[in-house]
């Protein structure tokens, strides 16, 4: 009984191991949902805490009104000056890009958009973002050492962000 018993659960590991394979490997790369794309606040002054913190909502347009370009944007949720963030991002046309590709970033903008102040927008920034899941519906984008700065501190963002996608 022992034996039949173990049979039966080889077989049923063999199945689920064998449903689980995707049929194109080359639209993904291995993410480690583990790392989900957090950015890390380090303020400016004494004014707000040090804090980390995430995209409440992310979207990605595969046209744009620039042509041949596609569009990111992705928004805190905050509700004050100090917390209510937006990142834009133009980037060449996602149909061209693969899997593994980063992503030629064409504009950047990051801003606190309820603030008055000139300085706390930034056009500039370091590090880069990869393409890791291209599908119908969504794209995964991988943050790497993304860093921007403002007068309101300094941003880094890291990790997995699942984008859905809209024409």
């Amino acid at each position: 009984m022992k034996r039949l018993l173990f049979i039966a659960s080889v077989i049923c590991l063999a199945l689920m191991t064998a449903s689980c394979v995707k049929e194109n490997p080359g639209d993904t790369l291995t993410i480690d949902w583990i790392k989900l794309a957090q950015t890390v606040i380090t303020t400016k002054g004494d004014t707000y805490e040090d804090t980390v913190t995430s995209f409440a909502s992310v979207q990605v347009k595969k046209t744009s009104e620039f042509e041949g370009k596609s569009w990111f944007v992705a928004n805190s949720d905050g509700k004050m000056v100090y917390d209510a963030f937006m990142l834009s991002i133009y980037f060449d046309d996602l149909d061209k890009l693969n899997v593994g590709d980063p992503l030629p970033i064409d504009r950047f903008m990051f801003t606190f958009f309820y603030s008055s102040n000139s300085e706390a927008t930034t056009y500039e920034y370091q590090g880069s973002i990869f393409l890791a899941e291209k599908a119908d519906d969504h794209i995964v984008l991988h943050f790497n050492n993304l860093s921007f700065s403002c007068s309101f501190g300094d941003y880094v963002t890291n990790g997995f962000l699942y984008c859905p996608l809209e024409p």
